[in-house]
Parts: C-alpha cells; structure tokens; sequence
C-alpha cells in the first residue's frame, strides 16, 4: 500500500482491499484472471496478474526487490504464454513510468473511480517492433 495508498482516497484504498479478498479470487477461481509469480531465494517478490483477455489488473514488485527487474522479467513471462495485440492497464501514478519502459503508451487521461486515481494506458504489439 506504500506506492498504492498515497494515491487513493479512504474509498479508494477500501475499494482496493475489497477487490483482493473478494473479486480477485473469484475471477481466478473462473479463470478470468491469468497470475504469474516471482521468487527469490523461496520467497514471492512479485505478482502479475492478467484479466482475460488481455488487460493488466494487478502487478507488484516488494520493495525490497524494486530495481531488479523482476516486473520487466513478469511481464515477459506473460507475453510469452499469452496471444494479445493489445493489452491495457489502468496505471497508478507511482508506476507509469515503469509501464513506459515496458512498451506502453498513454491512452487517455488520468481519472479518478471509487477513489482510485488511475492513467489508462495501452500496449500495442505491432507497435514493440519498431
């Protein structure tokens, strides 16, 4: 919550929480959602998870294991299994830069939903091979 938190409202934070402990595992559950995890020396250092078919809903690095690449390691390990064009994400602040690095662009402005501030932001394939 350290990188999450300062950017959302009470509501926001809440609204998060809620979609972990409820929604998240009943999209897993129907395999609505795709997860690929990182670990290092037997503990989880990262998360990704992919909303099918192709939006990013979640993808956490611990702190501890910032600058490592394990985020830029996740996300190839996605690609590799996953057949997108295109594959969105709903950005905090904190990590578009992060997502620049990885191929995507801007796709619209920054909002704000149930407290949660938020950049839309796109990957296209076609466009990573140039």
């Amino acid at each position: 919550m350290r990188f999450e938190a300062p950017d959302y409202s009470e509501e926001g934070v809440a609204h998060f929480m809620k979609y972990l402990d409820e929604k998240l595992p009943k999209e897993i559950a129907a395999d609505q959602v795709k997860l690929w995890c990182g670990k290092k020396n037997q503990r989880i250092c990262g998360v990704l998870a992919v909303r099918l078919p192709a939006h990013i809903a979640l993808l956490f690095v611990d702190e501890a294991y910032h600058r490592q690449g394990i985020a830029k390691k996740l996300y190839q390990a996605m690609q590799s299994e996953l057949a997108f064009e295109q594959l969105t994400v709903n950005s905090s602040p904190y990590a578009v830069p992060i997502y620049h690095k990885l191929g995507f662009r801007l796709n619209g402005e920054e909002a704000t939903t149930s407290g949660i501030r938020y950049q839309p932001m796109i990957f296209n394939r076609e466009d990573a091979g140039r």
